[in-house]
């Protein structure tokens, strides 16, 4: 295993991990939401909703206003973890560790569309009338992006001295 085989393999398990938990109005629906899909029960029923249903849903105009347009932020999101993914994967067949913080910044980014898509949909403290939202995994993302964007995956020698551009000044004990 590689020093790159491991930013691949958790940026796979990001799709894994649950995202979302949410309740519907009043205990309508409830479900939990993975990157790519969510299953909902609902008293008509249970439900695998993929993302291309949801975009469908958008287009087809079932979903509307800021639901539409969380919906569509999540897309959003799903499509940057998907390229970040991708990114990972040529960084790791390629052997190239200067593409892993790039892949870590498109990470950050769609943990943070998908956290902005839920304060759409609930709102600042994530329940109004619409229901209610809990982000478990979305930390989760965001945590791994940093780790991807500011680790150093290079080897000693491809490090050549170069300054950690995520660490913050360093002391070498001298002043001055």
């Amino acid at each position: 295993m590689t020093r790159l085989t491991l930013p691949f393999i958790c940026e796979c398990l990001l799709l894994c991990i649950p995202l979302n938990i949410y309740v519907i109005g009043n205990n309508l629906a409830e479900g939990v939401q993975w990157a790519l899909f969510r299953y909902q029960q609902s008293s008509l029923g249970n439900t695998l909703i993929l993302i291309h249903k949801d975009i469908h849903y958008v287009i087809g105009g079932v979903l509307r206003g800021a639901s539409a347009l969380s919906t569509g932020i999540w897309v959003t999101g799903a499509v940057l973890l998907v390229a970040a993914l991708v990114v990972l994967a040529i960084a790791a067949v390629r052997d190239k560790p200067g593409l892993v913080r790039p892949a870590g910044i498109l990470t950050i980014a769609c943990g943070t569309l998908f956290l902005f898509a839920e304060l759409v949909e609930y709102g600042p403290t994530l329940a109004n009338d619409h229901g209610s939202s809990v982000p478990v995994g979305i930390p989760v993302i965001i945590v791994v992006g940093l780790w991807l964007a500011c680790g150093n995956f290079t080897t000693p020698e491809e490090n050549s001295g170069e300054p950690d551009e995520c660490a913050g000044p360093e002391s070498d004990g001298t002043k001055g």
